[in-house]
């Protein structure tokens, strides 16, 4: 039996915009569930799971189920298996939505963990962890522009891609074309590349030097970063602020250990830059929407 619902490309950005806002809802409903039962000190202390929770309730009733999520139902899409002949069967959904919701926490945690081993060459391997995992779903982003197939990892794994839960004409299809964002993602990447490859170059010159400009520019490095450290607080380092239970030392926004960790008015923690950068756009706490000026702004120490 041949394929008779067109796949979709352009329309899964509109569907996964939806279901992100839907999504956010949903965590704000939870948060405020649980602040009422646990309290407020509760909500702080495991804001990344709570996120991971309303996550997969989320998916569970909507997804796991064989339900559309709103977002889905928005844009009337449907999942399909790899060639789009029949419904993605219980198991792939299952593995979707624990590789989609669970999967990154479990391995930022193993990650945190390995690297906290001083001296474990493990850890060497694993100092540029995010660095290579935001290269890699930025390349997979940019062949989803290009291709128009599986929007995220998870999906493309467990074979979910979507169709319109419709009949579509040919004409119909011609939509928004965001090959052109694909083509800047691979552009950024190969810039990045080069721009690598230059320091890289730089560093090799640097070491054919004599050994006495070596031995000053060591010493000032070594000075400047003595300096620069006794005004940076990176939360990686579990000696710097200890009293901050693990479960609350990643920042809620790039989803990283925090640098020079800032508590809103309302007590959110939140790195300094990222925090001043979202409230010069949006004056609130992104997590409680509660009003947030610059001026209102704690650094820890």
């Amino acid at each position: 039996m041949s394929r008779q619902l067109p796949f979709a490309d352009a329309a899964t950005i509109r569907a996964h915009q939806k279901d992100a806002y839907f999504e956010s809802s949903y965590r704000s409903q939870l948060q405020d569930i649980l602040q009422f039962i646990k309290g407020q000190r509760f909500v702080n202390s495991y804001p990344q799971e709570i996120t991971i929770l309303a996550k997969a309730i989320y998916l569970s009733l909507t997804t796991l189920l064989g339900a559309r999520t709103l977002g889905e139902e928005y844009v009337d899409l449907i999942y399909v298996n790899r060639t789009g002949k029949r419904l993605p069967k219980l198991l792939p959904r299952l593995g979707f939505i624990l590789s989609y919701a669970l999967a990154p926490y479990i391995i930022n945690k193993i990650v945190k963990k390995l690297k906290n081993k001083e001296g474990s060459w493990v850890s060497e391997v694993l100092t540029n962890y995010y660095k290579v995992l935001d290269t890699i779903l930025n390349l997979h982003v940019a062949l989803f522009y290009f291709q128009g197939e599986f929007y995220s990892l998870s999906k493309r794994f467990f074979g979910l891609r979507y169709a319109f839960g419709h009949h579509k004409e040919p004409e119909q299809m011609q939509g928004r074309n965001y090959s052109l964002l694909g083509a800047v993602i691979v552009l950024q990447f190969v810039v990045k590349t080069l721009m690598g490859l230059k320091t890289s170059d730089t560093k090799v010159a640097d070491e054919e030097t004599d050994d006495t400009k070596i031995k000053s520019i060591n010493q000032l490095s070594q000075l400047s970063e003595n300096y620069s450290n006794e005004f940076i607080v990176d939360l990686s380092d579990d000696k710097q602020l200890p009293y901050l239970p693990e479960s609350s030392r990643d920042c809620m926004l790039c989803l990283s250990p925090m640098v020079n960790p800032s508590a809103a008015n309302c007590g959110h923690l939140f790195c300094w830059d990222c925090i001043v950068d979202w409230i010069r756009e949006h004056p609130e706490c992104p997590l409680c929407r509660q009003q947030c000026l610059e001026q209102h702004l704690l650094p820890l120490k």
